[in-house]
């Protein structure tokens, strides 16, 4: 099964907005077509923002973020990273690697300009649904 990190970003904009693209690709992982690697980093920071920016309720982000894990491969990355300046980017990076992931969809500005890292294919996810031959 194709293995991909859905950042934090896409993760929110998928439970938030499941008719759009993101929402598209995290239903790709619900229906367990793609597999979603995460890690307790990326799924404590989802919590976190949903609560702080969107102001959701403890209960309601806790639950976001369980029925998230209930669909996902949840790894603990081992190495530590620092290619990029904002140190959550790299949590990020580290995911794909201990998850061996294929394809790190994000519509971060700093992990996009990366492009590629060690193998891993970094695209926001329309480009993600074109690659994988779900693009419209």
């Amino acid at each position: 099964m194709l293995k991909a990190v859905l950042d934090t970003n896409v993760l929110i904009s998928g439970v938030y907005f499941p008719s759009g693209t993101p929402g598209q690709v995290l239903a790709l992982a619900r229906k367990k077509q793609i597999q979603n690697i995460t890690s307790p980093f990326i799924l404590e920071e989802m919590e976190r923002i949903l609560e702080e920016k969107f102001l959701w309720q403890k209960a309601r982000a806790v639950q976001a973020v369980r029925w998230v894990r209930s669909f996902s491969l949840v790894v603990q990355p081992h190495e530590t990273l620092a290619v990029v300046a904002h140190a959550s980017d790299n949590r990020i990076l580290e995911c794909a690697l201990e998850g061996g992931a294929r394809y790190l969809v994000s519509g971060d500005k700093h992990l996009k300009q990366l492009r590629r890292y060690q193998g891993i294919d970094i695209l926001e996810p329309r480009a993600f649904l074109a690659a994988i031959g779900e693009g419209n």
